[in-house]
């Protein structure tokens, strides 16, 4: 099992490479990297980034990645978030390689951005939760790769004006006045169907109101969280990914993004 950590340039993916290591950590992986070569751009040394395992390889960045994951165990492919303009402008994006491994649904992804609070140590999860299947194919992951005594995993249930209409969804009650009543239920029902962990570690619900990405963003800070993990449904333009978008500008900590649409089998096991 690996995490491969796609390397650009030494000095800005170091911190890349010291989150790809304690996540690695936490879930009994491999750490490898990998480099795809481009005109005129010197290739990063190993030395440069702690030692890391590092292979550089010709071709299309996408192409190349993608039959890396294919070919060998990959669990998930760490990336630094890309800034297109002054970072003081505070517009940072996924790079158009991540964005087509989610897409494609070759495997999930770690995004690092600089400023976000260092990985050392994966002690305390959010997983923001909506309710509906598609997204809780994060919390599939959260569990099957880092839960464990002494973890901390926060499902995180953000109420706002809208209501998941897929099948299967399970929001919450929204008659505020029968919580004495409704409120136990609904959370030992959420925890049954969204959360499979049986290796001992910490669950916890919080249930809050307000804009998701904003929410979301406190909470981690304010719990001092290690890891976001999110589910990708394939867009910016609206629900996760317009939640994600505004996460990678603003998460205090590093994010994991598992597409909605990727095999159980290949999900971080």
């Amino acid at each position: 099992m690996t995490l491969l950590v796609a390397v650009a340039d030494a000095g800005a993916d170091r911190a890349v490479v010291r989150a790809a290591r304690a996540l690695a950590a936490a879930a009994g992986w491999e750490v490898r990297g990998v480099h795809v070569r481009e005109p005129d751009v010197p290739e990063p040394a190993s030395a440069d980034l702690g030692e890391l395992d590092l292979i550089a390889v010709d071709g299309e960045p996408v192409e190349v990645l993608s039959a890396l994951v294919r070919r060998t165990t990959v669990d998930a492919v760490a990336f630094g978030l890309s800034c297109p303009s002054s970072p003081t402008q505070g517009t940072w994006v996924l790079g158009h390689v991540a964005e087509a491994l989610l897409d494609n649904h070759v495997a999930p992804v770690l995004l690092v951005r600089p400023g976000m609070r260092t990985l050392t140590r994966l002690r305390r999860l959010v997983v923001p939760l909506e309710g509906s299947p598609s997204s809780s194919a994060a919390m599939r992951a959260a569990d099957e790769a880092f839960c464990a005594r002494g973890r901390e995993i926060l499902m995180l249930h953000v109420v706002t004006g809208d209501v998941p209409d897929e099948a299967g969804s399970l929001p919450a009650p929204r008659i505020m006045d029968q919580e004495h009543y409704e409120w136990p239920a609904w959370q030992d029902e959420f925890t049954l169907r969204f959360s499979q962990c049986p290796k001992g570690g910490r669950h916890r619900i919080a249930v809050r109101v307000g804009d998701p990405a904003t929410v979301i963003a406190e909470e981690a800070d304010t719990g001092a969280a290690d890891l976001i993990v999110l589910s990708w449904s394939g867009s910016f333009e609206s629900g996760h990914g317009a939640v994600i978008k505004e996460l990678l500008v603003t998460a205090p900590c590093p994010l994991l993004l598992v597409p909605s649409g990727l095999p159980d089998a290949a999900s971080l096991t």
